[in-house]
């Protein structure tokens, strides 16, 4: 609609005063009445001349924008900041290039992303002082995004607004941009891994253990070798008998291999806002696991479940951060598949795991540090005067707390604790180290 509720407002009410005026004006030819129509004719004139001023003033840039986006000369630019601390809004930067400002009015946009959520109306707020007569407009926008997750924004609806907000004219304007939200920083548990895969002999660990590495798994063959263990390719090329040592005791091993399954065996669809929910505490505490791993060892490698871009590959820590960011739940490549024994010396899972498999990776593994993320926890329990005030007293309101009782009812509370039993009883039983974490906790 061109016109906005504060030009109804004011049609409405100089309707009713006129009105009152001549239903109170019934003395012809005196001098009260010739003062009044004179004040009724200049209000109407004066207002009238505001309505033309409003509409112009925001009507003219419209219509430049309008030839300017046929001509594509108009675009949008968003760009984030990733060092920016998002614990409230994700701070985003916004140019729009070949546009006019209307003449003490306002720009307002919406951010159409995700194949069809809409942002908030807003106004950016500039950084910079700009020439009065400036073709584009440079700003921010706090947007109050809260999922950690990748947005992609395909267009803008872009509002023209006169200064007494009498009259609004849109148009659209399609980008292709996109930005990422990722985990804030999180209190954790300490953790200790040593490594168990050797590429190099340039760090030492504490304890010897039994590490696997490519060029320690040869050696010359000598008398009192099984003939068994002959790498016959080597010898075909080189002519060197050489025999194959698929272990041994090495002070060096350099690289911690960590592992992370987003791997999804116990929720489905239906409860998507759960796991929306699960899936951001699980991100919070992988990420900081895995920084506080990084932080004492930099030879610390993760290794995704899932295909993601490749971002900021000049900087280990952004590429895995948006790595992170970006996963979601699968029901694809299951722990049996992606988990690698022989290599992996950290393995992080959560309640959506499979228990069998957990079972069998722990079954094959003595020296493997496991991570258990309790996501059970991601909603707090209620108590019984809880339950009384919001049965007595007020109903729910925020979001967040209509999710923690619709969990509290949902059949799959009662799944992911059984699971998270059955899960937590492995790992006690167990010969390797394990740590348990809540959501509630970080």
């Amino acid at each position: 609609m061109p016109v906005r509720i504060h030009f109804v407002l004011l049609i409405v009410a100089l309707t009713l005063a006129y009105r009152w005026l001549k239903k109170n004006n019934a003395l012809p030819e005196t001098a009260e009445t010739a003062i009044i129509n004179l004040f009724v004719t200049i209000t109407c004139w004066f207002a009238l001349g505001v309505l033309v001023i409003s509409f112009l003033t925001a009507f003219i840039p419209w219509i430049s924008f309008l030839i300017s986006k046929k001509n594509n000369r108009s675009s949008l630019q968003i760009k984030t900041d990733s060092a920016h601390d998002i614990s409230t809004n994700q701070m985003v930067d916004i140019c729009i290039s070949k546009i006019i400002k209307p003449l003490f009015g306002y720009i307002r946009l919406r951010l159409c992303y995700d194949g069809g959520s809409i942002s908030p109306k807003f106004s950016v707020i500039k950084e910079l002082k700009q020439r009065f007569f400036a073709s584009q407009i440079h700003g921010i926008y706090h947007w109050p995004v809260q999922n950690i997750k990748e947005y992609d924004v395909t267009s803008a609806i872009i509002y023209f607004e006169d200064f007494f907000q009498f009259f609004s004219f849109t148009s659209s304007l399609d980008t292709k941009n996109n930005f990422y939200t990722y985990p804030l920083e999180a209190a954790t548990e300490k953790v200790s891994v040593q490594p168990k895969k050797t590429e190099d002999t340039t760090v030492r660990i504490d304890e010897i253990r039994k590490v696997e590495g490519e060029w320690l798994s040869y050696k010359n063959f000598e008398d009192s070798d099984d003939v068994r263990r002959i790498v016959w390719k080597i010898y075909a090329k080189n002519k060197e008998l050489v025999v194959r040592i698929p272990e041994v005791n090495d002070p060096y091993a350099s690289h911690i291999y960590f592992y992370a399954s987003f791997y999804n065996a116990i929720s489905n669809e239906v409860y998507e806002e759960f796991n929306t929910v699960f899936l951001d505490n699980y991100k919070t505490i992988l990420w900081n696991m895995y920084e506080q791993l990084y932080r004492q060892n930099e030879l610390t490698v993760y290794i995704p479940d899932q295909p993601t871009k490749t971002f900021y590959a000049d900087d280990v820590m952004q590429k895995v951060k948006y790595m992170v960011s970006t996963s979601v739940w699968q029901k694809r490549n299951d722990l049996a598949n992606y988990f690698n024994n022989n290599l992996g010396s950290v393995l992080c899972i959560s309640s959506l795991s499979d228990a069998k498999q957990v079972e069998d990776i722990v079954a094959k593994n003595s020296n493997l540090t496991i991570i258990m993320v309790e996501l059970s926890k991601s909603f707090l329990s209620n108590k019984v005067t809880d339950w009384l005030h919001w049965i007595f007293v007020n109903a729910a309101r925020k979001s967040t707390e209509k999710l923690q009782r619709a969990f509290n009812f949902s059949p799959l509370k009662h799944r992911i604790t059984e699971n998270e039993k059955h899960i937590r009883r492995i790992l006690q039983n167990s010969a390797g180290e394990f740590m348990i974490i809540y959501p509630e906790n970080v």
